[in-house]
């Protein structure tokens, strides 16, 4: 039995947001904040300085300025761009950039604008029909931690929360600045799930999970019943770098398997990238809320890692039409670029001049086609052609369905595809939403032409002859 999955989620776009690196807010600049950060061991940087990676990770240590103040001051941005849920990367209180070694999950980090700027941030969305999901580290957290620091001092309270061995205690990946939790201590549950409700009551709108292998399965189902039981409306979904099904006592997860087919296919070592994607859609239950995700903050950027144009719009598009949440992290639609951490979190580009704007209305065009289209929402999946690949979105609907088309070779392709939908009948208009170009259906087949390095959207139009309406009677 699954947990009920939220209404909303299946209309998401999501734009990932890692604040340090987004907008200072309320016309201020990094020097003006000098004072958050130096005191705290940090040191400031300009702007357009890019971020690099330096030894015993003293880049995290580094800060822009970024704040939730600026996530609100852009969300007109965000509004124009389509996307209508935001992600934000850790907000709690912490001595590094990334924030994922807390030391108070109770205090929103002044750095960031404290839990002022997070409830201006809320208000501000939810005025505008916008949804915010937090980030959060379960699984361990940071040495500073004022649970941990009490567990050091020998407080019995404290220290049955940590893993302690005879000289040493146990980290994330042996790491010692991220002592782990005993997530089965009853302590440790109990801390977990007031801050769940806390920012829960606060009016946010679901949790990521980091690190879900580690947290498991059941500690999963147990964060979710903690969520479901405040709201079902509440979106639970997390960070897995494995293949997807099985994991539905979430949401969702961060489908980064769906990342790897579609760059080594577009690499040409993936032959059977529809078939994996077949495969994909009917083994995991929760693919509709999945995040389809192409790059984050822990990886290279997309246009790092797909250099060539063509290629990176098709793995936008397939993001946007294969089962799933797109998740958009900032920049990408800009044509930011950026190698591994810490180089794919340099600072959002606000110099309209150099932004990639035919990428950025590309982005604007996919995203309004996906909000118009329900196929493309709650659709499911039928495979027609494994490479190049072509699938149908298919709907309660008829006339809602959609086949999804896309040659990344150099040369045309003629395709003839069965369809595997009876209530699609014979003669039928469809028209490309790209190019307009039509094509007819012949007694449950369809002849596509594909022209070189090219995707499009078949979409069935039903045309009414003489006052007939040959689909009267086929829903």
């Amino acid at each position: 039995m699954r947990f009920p999955i939220p209404s909303w989620a299946f209309d998401s776009v999501i734009y990932q947001i890692f604040p340090d690196r987004f907008f200072i807010g309320n016309g201020s600049n990094v020097e003006l904040k000098r004072n958050l950060y130096e005191k705290r061991g940090g040191r400031i940087e300009n702007w357009d300085v890019p971020p690099k990676k330096k030894e015993r990770s003293e880049h995290v240590k580094v800060f822009y300025g970024g704040d939730l103040w600026g996530v609100a001051d852009k969300i007109s941005y965000l509004k124009e761009l389509g996307v209508n849920v935001i992600y934000l990367t850790p907000i709690f209180l912490s001595n590094s950039n990334h924030k994922y070694d807390a030391i108070d999950y109770f205090k929103v980090d002044p750095q960031f604008g404290g839990i002022k700027a997070l409830k201006k941030l809320l208000k501000k969305l939810h005025k505008g029909n916008m949804k915010l999901i937090l980030d959060g580290v379960f699984n361990h957290v940071g040495k500073e931690n004022v649970y941990f620091k009490k567990a050091l001092k020998g407080n019995k309270s404290f220290k049955n929360m940590f893993v302690f061995y005879e000289k040493h205690y146990r980290g994330w990946w042996g790491t010692k600045s991220l002592p782990e939790l005993v997530l089965e201590e009853i302590s440790v549950k109990e801390y977990i799930t007031n801050v769940l409700i806390k920012y829960l009551e606060l009016g946010i709108d679901g949790w990521r999970l980091d690190c879900g292998q580690d947290l498991g399965p059941e500690f999963s189902r147990y964060i979710t019943s903690k969520v479901k039981g405040f709201s079902s409306e509440k979106y639970v979904v997390s960070e897995l770098w494995t293949y997807p099904a099985g994991w539905d006592m979430v949401d969702g997860v961060m489908n980064y398997h769906f990342r790897e087919n579609i760059i080594s296919y577009v690499k040409g070592t993936n032959k059977n990238f529809g078939l994996y994607l077949e495969r994909m859609y009917k083994e995991t239950s929760n693919i509709l809320t999945c995040w389809n995700m192409l790059d984050s903050h822990d990886t290279e950027r997309l246009a790092t890692i797909i250099e060539d144009k063509f290629l990176r719009m098709f793995a936008i598009f397939l993001q946007f039409t294969y089962p799933g949440v797109p998740v958009i992290y900032y920049g990408t639609e800009i044509g930011m670029d950026g190698g591994p951490d810490p180089e794919c979190r340099k600072t959002m580009d606000w110099n309209e001049n150099n932004w990639d704007i035919e990428l950025r209305d590309f982005y604007k065009k996919i995203i309004k086609l996906r909000r118009k289209e329900p196929a493309l929402r709650y659709g499911g999946f039928e495979l027609l052609n494994n490479d190049p690949i072509v699938f149908m979105r298919k709907t309660p609907m008829v006339l809602d369905n959609l086949i999804v088309y896309g040659n990344i070779y150099d040369k045309p392709y003629e395709l003839i595809v069965n369809l595997p939908d009876n209530r699609i009948l014979s003669g039928t208009e469809y028209v490309d939403l790209f190019n307009d170009e039509k094509y007819y259906v012949k007694g449950g087949t369809l002849q596509i032409r594909m022209s070189p390095r090219s995707f499009g959207i078949l979409k069935l139009k039903n045309t009414i002859v003489n006052n007939y309406d040959q689909y009267k009677r086929i829903s």
